[in-house]
């Protein structure tokens, strides 16, 4: 009993800082929009965000996974759906990976 507890505290506490680091990020980003050299980086940021959390997966992941990333990066280059690149990359995981990674 006494390890569910600290596990539902565990999980609160971690949604309550992610909580408090995106609405501090908003409003630093609402103090920081009217400088005008930052606006540029302010647009570029959520990309740049993803990117430096996808590069570093994409290179240690196997033919499968490099795979569904080029699929997901095509479809929404092509589409901007992303909920088609979304579902063909996780049919791609899903699907592919006995084949490609020979498992």
């Amino acid at each position: 009993m006494l390890e569910q507890h600290s596990t539902l505290i565990a999980i609160a506490m971690i949604a309550t800082v992610v909580y408090l680091t995106r609405l501090s990020g908003y409003f630093i980003g609402l103090q920081l929009r009217h400088i005008a050299g930052i606006k540029p980086v302010l647009e570029a940021l959520p990309g740049c965000a993803f990117m430096a959390i996808l590069a570093p997966a994409v290179r240690r992941g196997n033919v499968s996974e490099i795979l569904a990333m080029a699929c997901v990066v095509l479809i929404m280059w092509r589409t901007n759906n992303v909920v088609l690149a979304t579902g063909t990359g996780m049919a791609v995981l899903l699907l592919g990976g006995p084949y490609f990674d020979g498992n």
